[in-house]
């Protein structure tokens, strides 16, 4: 008896720990919307960081998964701006630029009306701990119109397992990226 829940405890132990490291990934687009148009992408200017190789390492990601949907990279004015955005070891507020597109806030669901996200009321929004945010906006119309949110249990100290599971969740988050109609 003593046995069997030893061997269940282990087993118990190994399914948290397999959890743990799960990451919750949603991804949010109208789906009306038609994402034929849209050929090319370049990334916003991104930020300053404490962690410069685990945000090249989400860029590189990131790039690869676009090229897979047939988007092709370029250095300004693609049809699609690029935005990623998260937090590692703490949480933070993350501004943005007014001019580039309204910044729904991640916790809460995006209201889609007409293919426009309802506008953010604020220029900044708070990134939980062990968020990733990736954001695909129209860079004509300035307009959100896919976003993927990633969460997870990261160590910092721990940076290349850190890295897998990040690198996991773009793909995952990228599997709901709209096939072209």
């Amino acid at each position: 008896m003593e046995r069997k829940r030893s061997c269940a405890s282990v087993g118990l132990f190994l399914l948290v720990g397999i959890l743990v490291q799960a990451q919750n990934v949603k991804v949010e687009y109208d789906p009306k919307v038609d994402f034929t148009p849209y050929k090319t992408y370049s990334w916003m200017k991104l930020s300053a960081t404490n962690h410069p190789f685990v945000q090249e390492d989400i860029v590189g990601a990131i790039d690869l998964q676009l090229k897979a949907k047939g988007l092709k990279k370029v250095d300004s004015a693609g049809d699609l701006s690029v935005n990623a955005y998260g937090s590692l070891d703490e949480g933070i507020n993350v501004a943005y630029a007014v001019d580039g597109y309204a910044l729904p806030n991640v916790d809460s669901p995006i209201t889609w009306a007409y293919g426009v996200p309802v506008s953010a009321t604020s220029t900044s929004v708070y990134v939980d701990k062990g968020t990733l945010v990736v954001d695909l906006a129209d860079r004509r119309a300035k307009q959100l119109k896919w976003r993927g949110t990633a969460k997870a249990k990261l160590d910092p100290d721990q940076q290349e397992k850190s890295l897998e599971i990040i690198e996991k969740a773009v793909v995952k988050m990228f599997r709901d990226y709209p096939k072209h109609h």
